[in-house]
């Protein structure tokens, strides 16, 4: 589970920084549409202000982000060591001119959750496992600060793969391309597909970077209210 710190204010709300990709869960009433979008800024106590998603991403959400409606947004705050905050607010406002943007109240509470270094966070990333003479594609089904479970569609991979230094290359925002250094410590070997245990080797700041690009769904984790 991850670690929730309790803290006595929302002054955590100005750590997100201007510009900063965010996660936002817009909330109907038999489901929920969760879009990536800007973080514009906020006036403190007053209201916070999101770029407008594109249409396009939306779908039926789109006839939901009205006043009134409500959202929970979720952003990874910059040099923090991890840390993700979580809020749920009411939507004040939508403009169109000068720019399309979301205006929503400031939230009565926030979460602010950190993550250990070991918390393994469940994920569904789409990657390319590389060594010398080899790369297969798999999927990252789970990560943390110090590593990475990958799952690859191969019941057969190299011999004397544990212990081998290796590259793990996927996709960030705006077709980033970005490699996480990594060494296997662990293989398991399905009907199917491969287990890969992947401890990362590469700067906590590039993981987090990853996290940010693939907000992760905390939704399901059990949390305590930060008032």
């Amino acid at each position: 589970m991850l670690k929730t710190e309790v803290a006595g204010s929302k002054a955590h709300l100005n750590k997100i920084v201007a510009g900063s990709l965010i996660d936002v869960e817009i909330l109907m009433p038999a489901t929920s549409k969760r879009v990536k979008t800007e973080f514009v800024g906020l006036l403190e106590g007053q209201f916070i202000v999101l770029n407008h998603p594109n249409p396009k991403r939306l779908g039926a959400a789109l006839d939901y982000i009205k006043e009134g409606a409500q959202v929970i947004v979720r952003a990874l705050l910059e040099q923090s060591g991890g840390q993700i905050i979580a809020f749920k607010a009411h939507i004040k406002s939508v403009t169109v001119h000068p720019a399309r943007l979301i205006f929503i109240h400031f939230p009565e509470s926030v979460q602010l959750i950190k993550l250990r270094n070991h918390t393994r966070i469940p994920t569904l990333i789409p990657a390319t496992f590389c060594i010398p003479n080899y790369n297969t594609l798999g999927v990252i089904k789970d990560i943390s600060l110090k590593g990475l479970q990958l799952h690859v569609q191969e019941p057969h991979v190299p011999e004397d793969l544990k212990e081998t230094l290796c590259s793990i290359k996927l996709t960030g925002k705006d077709e980033e391309h970005i490699t996480l250094q990594g060494q296997v410590c662990s293989i398991k070997q399905e009907s199917v597909t491969t287990h890969l245990g992947i401890k990362l080797l590469c700067e906590q700041s590039k993981i987090e970077n990853v996290l940010k690009d693939y907000l992760i769904d905390l939704s399901v984790i059990e949390q305590t209210e930060v008032v």
